[in-house]
C-alpha cells in the first residue's frame, strides 16, 4: 500500500486524531465492515496489530491492521460460501455438507481443530444458526 494511501486510510480509522488507533476505533472500523464484534474479538485484533504491546496501533503498525482486515474478508467469504441459502446464518446441515471441503482447503492455515470448534458451536442443538461473528470468533483465534 502506498504511503499516502496508508496515511489516508489510517486517518479514517484514527477518529480522535491522536495518531494511534485504540480498541474503540478498531471496534468502529470492524463495524464499518458490517461486523458486530465481541469485545474479545476487538482485543484479539488489537493484540495482533499492536507489535510493541502498548495498547495502541501506530501508523507504522497499521500494515498489520490491513492484513488482519484482509484475513477477515477471506473468512467472511468462506462463511458466505458455506451459507448456501444466503440467510446470514450457517445451519448445522450447511456446515456439515461443506466441512470436508473446508477442512481440505483450509486445514493448513486454520488447523483441523477449528472445524471441530465450529461443529461444537451446535453442541446438542442442530437447529441453531451460526452468525458470521460467531464464525470469525472461532476461526480468527491465533490465525496470525
Amino acid at each position: 500500500m502506498a504511503s499516502s494511501k496508508v496515511s489516508k486510510v489510517f486517518s479514517e480509522y484514527d477518529r480522535n486524531g491522536d495518531d494511534t488507533i485504540d480498541a474503540r476505533e478498531i471496534q468502529a472500523a470492524l463495524k464499518s465492515l458490517d461486523l458486530n464484534p465481541s469485545q474479545q474479538f476487538v482485543e484479539r485484533v488489537q493484540s495482533k496489530a499492536d507489535a510493541n504491546g502498548d495498547g495502541k496501533v501506530t501508523k507504522e503498525e497499521f500494515g498489520r491492521v490491513v492484513a488482519i482486515f484482509e484475513e477477515i474478508k477471506e473468512l467472511r467469504k468462506v462463511f458466505q460460501e458455506n451459507d448456501q441459502d444466503a440467510s446470514g446464518g450457517m445451519s448445522f446441515d450447511e456446515m456439515r455438507k461443506k466441512a470436508m471441503t473446508f477442512y481440505t482447503t483450509h486445514a493448513d492455515k486454520y488447523g483441523g481443530g477449528r472445524a471441530m470448534q465450529v461443529m461444537n458451536h451446535y453442541a446438542g442443538n442442530k437447529s441453531k444458526q451460526m452468525s458470521v461473528d460467531d464464525f470469525l470468533d472461532i476461526m480468527f483465534k491465533d490465525s496470525f
